[in-house]
């Protein structure tokens, strides 16, 4: 019998769920997606690193849309943290874990890996050791973080 699945979601999957204009065009095939996992009963983490780009990128909408997304955007962080939404967030790494890992982030940067995707794999490694009895995976259409499973 195969594990339960949590998913870390990527700001390129969130955007499209979301319909951020510019950062949508796979809105289809990404909310198709999403429900067929919301089916299979899996689990969602979006990690601090998701929420700060995606609230950069609402920023940089012009006109209306700026509020529009930016409101929507708040009122499903509200009903996530409400335990009302099918992904929950997760919190700023703790100073002893941003510690530990800061480090890699030479390496991870040599590489083209910037500090928003590092801190994804760094919050994926966390949640793998925490939820062993499942597996836990990177949800990104971009291919620096595809590949992360457990």
């Amino acid at each position: 019998m195969s594990k339960p699945i949590i998913w870390l979601i990527d700001t390129s999957i969130i955007t499209n769920i979301l319909d951020i204009p510019g950062k949508n065009q796979d809105k289809l095939e990404v909310r198709e997606d999403f429900k067929n996992r919301i089916k299979n009963k899996d689990s969602f983490f979006l990690p601090y690193a998701t929420l700060v780009e995606t609230g950069n990128f609402i920023a940089q909408l012009n006109g209306d849309l700026k509020r529009i997304k930016s409101l929507e955007f708040a009122e499903q962080i509200k009903l996530a943290l409400d335990n009302q939404a099918p992904w929950k967030p997760l919190k700023f790494p703790e100073k002893e874990s941003l510690s530990l890992n800061i480090n890699k982030f030479p390496e991870f940067a040599s590489k083209g890996i910037g500090f928003g995707d590092f801190s994804i794999i760094q919050d994926w490694e966390e949640q793998r050791n925490a939820f062993q009895a499942f597996a836990v995976k990177i949800w990104s259409l971009d291919k620096a973080l595809q590949g992360y499973e457990s």
